[in-house]
Protein backbone atom coordinates (compact mmCIF):
# COMPACT_ATOMS: atom_id res chain seq x y z
CA UNK A 1 0.00 0.00 0.00
CA UNK A 2 1.02 3.15 -0.77
CA UNK A 3 0.31 7.42 -0.45
CA UNK A 4 -0.39 8.60 -3.82
CA UNK A 5 -1.03 12.10 -4.26
CA UNK A 6 -4.45 13.62 -5.42
CA UNK A 7 -3.17 14.93 -8.63
CA UNK A 8 -2.75 11.47 -9.71
CA UNK A 9 -6.43 11.05 -10.07
CA UNK A 10 -9.12 12.73 -12.63
CA UNK A 11 -12.64 12.42 -13.35
CA UNK A 12 -13.09 12.22 -9.93
CA UNK A 13 -16.73 11.31 -9.04
CA UNK A 14 -19.23 11.62 -6.33
CA UNK A 15 -20.60 7.60 -6.05
CA UNK A 16 -22.53 7.24 -2.39
CA UNK A 17 -22.18 8.22 0.74
CA UNK A 18 -22.39 5.66 3.96
CA UNK A 19 -22.54 5.82 7.55
CA UNK A 20 -18.93 7.45 8.14
CA UNK A 21 -17.35 8.37 4.58
CA UNK A 22 -18.53 9.33 1.12
CA UNK A 23 -17.58 7.03 -1.91
CA UNK A 24 -16.35 8.66 -4.92
CA UNK A 25 -15.50 7.01 -8.36
CA UNK A 26 -11.95 8.41 -10.02
CA UNK A 27 -9.11 7.72 -12.70
CA UNK A 28 -6.05 6.94 -11.15
CA UNK A 29 -3.60 7.64 -13.56
CA UNK A 30 -0.31 4.94 -12.76
CA UNK A 31 -2.43 2.67 -11.67
CA UNK A 32 -1.68 0.21 -8.73
CA UNK A 33 2.42 -1.77 -8.63
CA UNK A 34 2.76 -4.72 -10.63
CA UNK A 35 6.17 -5.64 -9.79
CA UNK A 36 9.94 -4.09 -9.12
CA UNK A 37 11.81 -3.73 -12.44
CA UNK A 38 14.68 -4.33 -11.37
CA UNK A 39 16.47 -2.68 -14.61
CA UNK A 40 14.98 0.66 -14.32
CA UNK A 41 15.24 0.43 -10.83
CA UNK A 42 10.97 1.39 -10.33
CA UNK A 43 8.21 0.17 -9.40
CA UNK A 44 6.26 -1.10 -13.11
CA UNK A 45 2.75 0.41 -12.85
CA UNK A 46 -0.93 -0.81 -14.34
CA UNK A 47 -1.61 2.01 -15.97
CA UNK A 48 -4.91 3.82 -16.10
CA UNK A 49 -7.70 2.03 -14.20
CA UNK A 50 -10.95 3.15 -12.34
CA UNK A 51 -10.42 3.14 -8.80
CA UNK A 52 -13.07 3.93 -5.58
CA UNK A 53 -12.16 6.97 -3.34
CA UNK A 54 -13.28 6.30 0.32
CA UNK A 55 -13.12 9.90 1.87
CA UNK A 56 -13.15 9.25 5.59
CA UNK A 57 -15.72 12.12 7.48
CA UNK A 58 -13.78 14.87 9.82
CA UNK A 59 -10.33 13.03 9.32
CA UNK A 60 -7.82 15.85 8.75
CA UNK A 61 -6.23 14.94 11.78
CA UNK A 62 -5.99 11.34 10.62
CA UNK A 63 -5.51 9.10 13.79
CA UNK A 64 -4.63 5.41 14.14
CA UNK A 65 -8.12 4.58 14.69
CA UNK A 66 -9.31 6.15 11.25
CA UNK A 67 -6.29 4.29 9.34
CA UNK A 68 -8.15 0.75 11.00
CA UNK A 69 -9.34 -0.28 8.45
CA UNK A 70 -5.85 -0.33 6.08
CA UNK A 71 -4.61 -1.84 9.39
CA UNK A 72 -6.70 -4.48 9.45
CA UNK A 73 -6.35 -5.46 5.87
CA UNK A 74 -2.43 -5.45 5.89
CA UNK A 75 -2.79 -7.88 8.84
CA UNK A 76 -5.35 -9.97 6.67
CA UNK A 77 -3.18 -10.17 3.64
CA UNK A 78 -0.37 -11.10 6.18
CA UNK A 79 -2.30 -13.96 7.56
CA UNK A 80 -4.65 -15.30 4.86
CA UNK A 81 -3.48 -18.72 3.49
CA UNK A 82 -5.12 -19.52 0.39
CA UNK A 83 -5.98 -23.07 -0.31
CA UNK A 84 -4.90 -25.69 -2.72
CA UNK A 85 -7.24 -24.89 -5.35
CA UNK A 86 -6.67 -21.28 -5.33
CA UNK A 87 -2.67 -21.73 -5.73
CA UNK A 88 -3.53 -24.17 -8.47
CA UNK A 89 -5.67 -21.47 -10.31
CA UNK A 90 -3.45 -18.63 -9.61
CA UNK A 91 -0.37 -20.43 -10.17
CA UNK A 92 0.79 -19.60 -6.81
CA UNK A 93 1.29 -15.74 -8.34
CA UNK A 94 -1.58 -13.22 -7.30
CA UNK A 95 -4.44 -15.16 -5.52
CA UNK A 96 -5.25 -11.83 -3.86
CA UNK A 97 -8.22 -11.41 -6.54
CA UNK A 98 -9.70 -14.39 -5.19
CA UNK A 99 -9.92 -14.23 -1.75
CA UNK A 100 -13.71 -12.44 -2.31
CA UNK A 101 -12.27 -9.43 -0.49
CA UNK A 102 -11.71 -5.82 -1.80
CA UNK A 103 -8.39 -4.85 -2.75
CA UNK A 104 -7.37 -1.94 -0.82
CA UNK A 105 -4.58 0.00 -2.97
CA UNK A 106 -3.48 2.69 0.03
CA UNK A 107 -4.73 6.45 0.81
CA UNK A 108 -4.59 9.89 -0.51
CA UNK A 109 -5.70 13.25 0.74
CA UNK A 110 -8.75 15.27 -0.48
CA UNK A 111 -6.84 19.31 -1.10
CA UNK A 112 -10.34 20.83 -0.74
CA UNK A 113 -11.69 19.32 2.70
CA UNK A 114 -8.27 17.80 4.06
CA UNK A 115 -9.77 14.92 4.82
CA UNK A 116 -8.13 11.48 3.99
CA UNK A 117 -8.95 8.93 1.40
CA UNK A 118 -8.60 5.11 0.94
CA UNK A 119 -8.06 3.90 -2.44
CA UNK A 120 -10.19 0.43 -3.16
CA UNK A 121 -11.13 -1.27 -6.13
CA UNK A 122 -14.29 -0.02 -7.71
CA UNK A 123 -16.79 -2.48 -8.50
CA UNK A 124 -19.18 -1.03 -11.34
CA UNK A 125 -22.25 -3.10 -10.32
CA UNK A 126 -22.21 -1.37 -6.56
CA UNK A 127 -23.35 -2.93 -3.68
CA UNK A 128 -25.77 -6.45 -2.63
CA UNK A 129 -28.35 -3.99 -1.80
CA UNK A 130 -28.12 -2.09 -4.70
CA UNK A 131 -28.17 -4.94 -6.70
CA UNK A 132 -31.27 -6.84 -5.66
CA UNK A 133 -33.55 -3.44 -5.69
CA UNK A 134 -32.51 -3.97 -9.11
CA UNK A 135 -32.32 -7.20 -10.84
CA UNK A 136 -34.26 -9.34 -8.31
CA UNK A 137 -36.91 -10.73 -11.02
CA UNK A 138 -34.09 -11.06 -13.14
CA UNK A 139 -31.79 -13.20 -10.69
CA UNK A 140 -32.14 -17.32 -10.75
CA UNK A 141 -31.39 -19.35 -8.01
CA UNK A 142 -27.98 -20.10 -9.57
CA UNK A 143 -26.89 -16.36 -9.70
CA UNK A 144 -28.14 -16.29 -5.77
CA UNK A 145 -26.23 -19.33 -4.90
CA UNK A 146 -23.34 -18.62 -6.82
CA UNK A 147 -23.16 -15.05 -4.82
CA UNK A 148 -23.91 -16.39 -1.60
CA UNK A 149 -20.90 -18.88 -2.06
CA UNK A 150 -18.78 -15.61 -2.91
CA UNK A 151 -19.94 -13.95 0.05
CA UNK A 152 -19.43 -16.78 2.54
CA UNK A 153 -16.20 -17.38 0.85
CA UNK A 154 -15.33 -13.81 1.77
CA UNK A 155 -16.16 -14.00 5.70
CA UNK A 156 -14.22 -17.61 5.90
CA UNK A 157 -11.38 -15.76 5.11
CA UNK A 158 -11.54 -13.18 7.55
CA UNK A 159 -12.56 -15.30 9.91
CA UNK A 160 -9.51 -17.81 9.32
CA UNK A 161 -7.03 -14.59 9.38
CA UNK A 162 -8.66 -14.29 12.85
CA UNK A 163 -10.36 -11.35 12.22
CA UNK A 164 -14.04 -10.25 12.95
CA UNK A 165 -16.23 -7.83 10.51
CA UNK A 166 -18.43 -6.15 12.90
CA UNK A 167 -20.44 -4.32 10.38
CA UNK A 168 -21.76 -7.66 7.99
CA UNK A 169 -24.55 -6.33 5.95
CA UNK A 170 -25.61 -6.11 1.95
CA UNK A 171 -24.26 -2.38 1.90
CA UNK A 172 -20.76 -3.88 2.22
CA UNK A 173 -21.02 -6.67 -0.41
CA UNK A 174 -19.71 -5.23 -3.66
CA UNK A 175 -20.56 -6.85 -6.57
CA UNK A 176 -19.28 -6.61 -10.10
CA UNK A 177 -18.76 -9.20 -13.37
CA UNK A 178 -15.54 -11.09 -12.78
CA UNK A 179 -16.47 -12.86 -16.77
CA UNK A 180 -19.05 -11.13 -19.01
CA UNK A 181 -21.72 -13.92 -17.58
CA UNK A 182 -20.65 -14.59 -14.18
CA UNK A 183 -21.10 -12.18 -11.64
CA UNK A 184 -18.80 -12.13 -8.32
CA UNK A 185 -19.47 -10.87 -4.62
CA UNK A 186 -16.70 -9.15 -2.93
CA UNK A 187 -16.77 -8.31 0.88
CA UNK A 188 -15.86 -4.66 1.55
CA UNK A 189 -15.55 -2.01 4.13
CA UNK A 190 -13.27 -3.14 6.70
CA UNK A 191 -13.14 0.02 8.79
CA UNK A 192 -14.99 -1.64 12.08
CA UNK A 193 -13.40 -4.95 11.83
CA UNK A 194 -10.83 -6.10 14.56
CA UNK A 195 -8.53 -9.10 15.46
CA UNK A 196 -10.41 -11.40 17.44
CA UNK A 197 -8.10 -11.53 20.20
CA UNK A 198 -8.19 -7.42 20.73
CA UNK A 199 -10.72 -5.58 22.83
CA UNK A 200 -13.39 -3.62 22.11
CA UNK A 201 -12.76 -0.31 21.27
CA UNK A 202 -11.26 2.43 23.40
CA UNK A 203 -15.02 4.19 23.83
CA UNK A 204 -16.96 0.86 23.57
CA UNK A 205 -19.20 2.00 21.00
CA UNK A 206 -21.27 -0.04 19.08
CA UNK A 207 -21.51 0.74 15.43
CA UNK A 208 -23.79 -0.85 12.79
CA UNK A 209 -27.58 -0.87 11.12
CA UNK A 210 -29.99 -2.91 13.68
CA UNK A 211 -31.44 -5.69 11.52
CA UNK A 212 -28.44 -7.23 11.05
CA UNK A 213 -27.18 -7.02 14.78
CA UNK A 214 -26.89 -9.97 16.76
CA UNK A 215 -28.81 -9.79 19.44
CA UNK A 216 -25.80 -11.04 22.08
CA UNK A 217 -24.21 -7.44 20.74
CA UNK A 218 -27.56 -5.98 22.25
CA UNK A 219 -27.30 -7.44 24.98
CA UNK A 220 -23.81 -6.04 25.95
CA UNK A 221 -21.88 -9.05 24.97
CA UNK A 222 -18.27 -8.78 22.74
CA UNK A 223 -19.10 -9.41 19.20
CA UNK A 224 -17.29 -12.91 17.96
CA UNK A 225 -17.23 -14.49 14.59
CA UNK A 226 -20.64 -15.87 15.54
CA UNK A 227 -21.94 -12.62 15.38
CA UNK A 228 -20.78 -11.93 11.77
CA UNK A 229 -22.51 -15.59 11.35
CA UNK A 230 -26.07 -13.90 12.28
CA UNK A 231 -25.52 -10.64 9.83
CA UNK A 232 -24.73 -13.71 7.08
CA UNK A 233 -28.46 -15.06 7.87
CA UNK A 234 -30.20 -11.55 7.14
CA UNK A 235 -28.30 -11.73 3.97
CA UNK A 236 -29.28 -14.87 3.04
CA UNK A 237 -32.89 -13.52 3.93
CA UNK A 238 -32.79 -10.92 1.33
CA UNK A 239 -31.29 -12.93 -1.14
CA UNK A 240 -34.05 -14.93 -0.71
CA UNK A 241 -36.71 -12.17 -0.56
CA UNK A 242 -35.72 -9.42 -2.39
CA UNK A 243 -36.17 -7.19 0.44
CA UNK A 244 -33.81 -5.57 3.52
CA UNK A 245 -34.83 -7.26 7.17
CA UNK A 246 -37.03 -5.56 9.14
CA UNK A 247 -37.96 -2.71 5.67
CA UNK A 248 -41.13 -2.09 7.82
CA UNK A 249 -40.09 -1.04 10.93
CA UNK A 250 -38.83 1.71 12.35
CA UNK A 251 -34.88 0.75 13.46
CA UNK A 252 -35.14 2.00 16.86
CA UNK A 253 -35.27 0.70 20.82
CA UNK A 254 -38.11 -1.16 20.49
CA UNK A 255 -36.97 -3.16 17.40
CA UNK A 256 -33.39 -3.97 19.53
CA UNK A 257 -36.15 -5.60 22.43
CA UNK A 258 -38.18 -7.88 20.20
CA UNK A 259 -34.81 -8.91 18.37
CA UNK A 260 -33.25 -9.83 22.06
CA UNK A 261 -36.88 -11.33 22.13
CA UNK A 262 -36.23 -13.73 19.17
CA UNK A 263 -38.35 -11.40 16.49
CA UNK A 264 -36.47 -12.21 13.22
CA UNK A 265 -37.77 -11.29 9.64
CA UNK A 266 -41.18 -13.45 8.67
CA UNK A 267 -39.96 -17.04 6.97
CA UNK A 268 -41.40 -17.00 3.06
CA UNK A 269 -41.18 -20.45 1.10
CA UNK A 270 -39.15 -18.71 -1.48
CA UNK A 271 -36.25 -21.03 -1.20
CA UNK A 272 -35.60 -25.10 -0.66
CA UNK A 273 -36.10 -26.26 2.41
CA UNK A 274 -32.13 -26.74 2.94
CA UNK A 275 -31.56 -23.40 2.36
CA UNK A 276 -34.14 -21.56 4.83
CA UNK A 277 -32.83 -23.98 7.64
CA UNK A 278 -29.40 -22.86 7.09
CA UNK A 279 -30.75 -19.55 7.44
CA UNK A 280 -32.54 -20.10 10.61
CA UNK A 281 -29.19 -21.58 12.26
CA UNK A 282 -27.64 -18.57 11.25
CA UNK A 283 -29.42 -16.28 12.87
CA UNK A 284 -30.33 -18.76 16.41
CA UNK A 285 -30.50 -16.97 19.44
CA UNK A 286 -27.92 -19.06 21.33
CA UNK A 287 -24.54 -17.71 19.40
CA UNK A 288 -22.87 -21.54 19.88
CA UNK A 289 -25.51 -23.01 17.99
CA UNK A 290 -24.98 -20.93 14.67
CA UNK A 291 -22.71 -22.55 12.15
CA UNK A 292 -19.15 -21.17 11.68
CA UNK A 293 -18.35 -20.02 8.08
CA UNK A 294 -16.59 -23.07 7.18
CA UNK A 295 -19.43 -24.87 8.19
CA UNK A 296 -21.67 -22.81 6.19
CA UNK A 297 -19.27 -22.74 2.68
CA UNK A 298 -19.33 -26.64 2.98
CA UNK A 299 -23.61 -26.60 3.25
CA UNK A 300 -23.90 -23.90 0.32
CA UNK A 301 -21.44 -25.93 -1.52
CA UNK A 302 -24.00 -28.94 -1.23
CA UNK A 303 -26.89 -26.62 -1.82
CA UNK A 304 -24.95 -25.81 -5.63
CA UNK A 305 -24.17 -30.00 -5.97
CA UNK A 306 -26.95 -31.24 -4.61
CA UNK A 307 -29.57 -29.53 -6.31
CA UNK A 308 -29.20 -28.36 -9.38
CA UNK A 309 -32.60 -28.91 -10.77
CA UNK A 310 -33.74 -26.00 -8.27
CA UNK A 311 -30.87 -23.75 -8.69
CA UNK A 312 -31.72 -23.58 -12.59
CA UNK A 313 -35.68 -22.76 -11.38
CA UNK A 314 -36.94 -25.81 -12.84
CA UNK A 315 -38.25 -26.89 -9.67
CA UNK A 316 -40.68 -23.82 -9.53
CA UNK A 317 -40.37 -23.87 -13.73
CA UNK A 318 -44.32 -23.88 -13.37
CA UNK A 319 -44.79 -20.66 -10.83
CA UNK A 320 -41.57 -18.36 -12.82
CA UNK A 321 -38.80 -19.39 -14.45
CA UNK A 322 -36.16 -18.07 -12.28
CA UNK A 323 -37.53 -19.87 -9.07
CA UNK A 324 -39.49 -16.84 -7.27
CA UNK A 325 -43.44 -17.87 -6.10
CA UNK A 326 -45.92 -15.41 -6.84
CA UNK A 327 -46.10 -13.74 -3.77
CA UNK A 328 -46.81 -10.15 -1.98
CA UNK A 329 -43.94 -10.55 0.23
CA UNK A 330 -41.17 -11.25 -2.84
CA UNK A 331 -40.01 -8.66 -4.48
CA UNK A 332 -37.88 -5.27 -4.00
CA UNK A 333 -40.09 -2.63 -1.88
CA UNK A 334 -39.56 0.90 -3.48
CA UNK A 335 -40.49 2.63 0.08
CA UNK A 336 -39.52 1.37 3.04
CA UNK A 337 -40.88 2.27 6.83
CA UNK A 338 -39.53 5.94 7.27
CA UNK A 339 -37.65 5.16 10.60
CA UNK A 340 -35.85 2.34 9.01
CA UNK A 341 -32.19 3.58 8.51
CA UNK A 342 -29.97 0.71 6.48
CA UNK A 343 -25.82 3.14 7.09
CA UNK A 344 -23.84 2.28 10.11
CA UNK A 345 -24.13 4.41 13.04
CA UNK A 346 -23.82 4.42 16.68
CA UNK A 347 -26.43 2.55 18.54
CA UNK A 348 -24.95 2.61 22.21
CA UNK A 349 -27.47 4.85 22.93
CA UNK A 350 -30.11 2.76 22.00
CA UNK A 351 -28.73 -0.48 23.55
CA UNK A 352 -28.32 1.09 26.31
CA UNK A 353 -32.15 1.88 26.72
CA UNK A 354 -33.62 -1.16 25.51
CA UNK A 355 -31.53 -2.76 28.24
CA UNK A 356 -32.85 -0.45 31.05
CA UNK A 357 -37.03 -1.28 29.35
CA UNK A 358 -35.60 -4.83 29.26
CA UNK A 359 -34.60 -4.74 32.99
CA UNK A 360 -37.47 -3.01 34.07
CA UNK A 361 -40.43 -5.56 32.33
CA UNK A 362 -38.54 -8.44 33.94
CA UNK A 363 -38.95 -7.19 37.52
CA UNK A 364 -42.48 -5.95 36.56
CA UNK A 365 -43.14 -9.66 35.36
CA UNK A 366 -41.40 -11.23 38.67
CA UNK A 367 -43.14 -9.08 41.05
CA UNK A 368 -46.25 -9.95 39.28
CA UNK A 369 -45.76 -13.82 40.22
CA UNK A 370 -45.93 -12.73 44.14
CA UNK A 371 -48.29 -10.09 44.46
CA UNK A 372 -48.82 -9.14 48.26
Amino acid sequence: MEFVLYDRFKNVEFNAEGGFSKIYKATWIDGPIVDWNEKKQKYNRYGEVTVALKELNNSENINSKELNELKIYYNFTLNWQPDEYVKRVCNSTNTSNFNNINTYYGITQNPLTKNFMIITEYYELGNLTYYIANNFFNMNWYEKIQILQDIISGLKNIHDANIIHKDYHSGNILIHNFYPSITAAITGDLGLSKSAIESLNDNNEIYGVIPYVAPEVFRGQKYTKASDIYSFGMIMWELMTGRKPFWDKSHDTDLIIKICDGIRPPIVENASKVYIELMKECWHSNPNKRPTATELETNISSIWNDEPFYLYGSYYGSINPNGNINSADIGPIKINNPGAIYKSRPLSVMIKSAESTRSLKTRRKKYSLYPI
